[in-house]
């Protein structure tokens, strides 16, 4: 496991044109996107452009640039997806290039979380996990959130069906778990 940043060398923005290069390697990460529920076989140039026009609005979604302190472009991206729905907003997340697994993930998505129950007034943030994806479940409990249920066949990649982890987390025990990151 590589080194692991502190929650004040990691933090959130909207995101802007500028960022329409960094998008386009993300989502063209093998790596990156091998744990995702959804992927894409290709991913133009044309559609980072048009991911990163709407990334920029404000709407239902919200997505922040992933930044760390010393790096020029961001590194990944959190959204908060379905701020308007009644079960709360699903979590979503992913990070890019040499910055996956030196602890980035965990500070990142704190901040998220924390926008979600203080600025949007959310109740519960919940996620759907692919199985294999074992650091996104770590990092997730290690915030305070619980598993719920499994969701036979609810992802889809090259024909083949595979399981994802209904998990979710509250305010207070989010609050208490992230207490080490000084979210305040």
């Amino acid at each position: 496991m590589g080194s692991h940043l502190s929650r004040s060398s990691v933090s959130l923005r909207r995101f802007a044109l500028g960022d329409i290069a960094a998008v386009h390697g993300w989502f063209n990460d093998k790596e990156a996107t091998k744990t995702l529920v959804g992927q894409r076989k290709t991913f133009s140039e044309e559609e980072a452009e048009a991911w990163t026009r709407s990334a920029i609005e404000d709407g239902e979604d919200r997505k922040y640039a992933i930044l760390v302190e010393g790096t020029d472009e961001p590194v990944g991206f959190t959204a908060l997806y379905g701020l308007e729905r009644d079960s709360g907003p699903e979590l979503g997340a992913l990070i890019g290039g040499d910055w996956r697994n030196r602890g980035v993930g965990r500070p990142a998505e704190a901040l998220t979380i924390a926008k979600a129950f203080g600025e949007f007034g959310a109740h519960r943030v919940y996620g759907e996990i692919p199985v294999f994806n074992e650091a996104a479940k770590s990092v997730v409990a290690s915030l305070g959130w619980r598993y719920e249920k499994t969701l036979p066949g609810h992802g889809k990649r090259d024909q083949e069906s595979f399981n994802c982890e209904l998990w979710s987390v509250v305010p207070p025990d989010f609050y208490a778990a992230a207490a080490d990151l000084a979210l305040d």
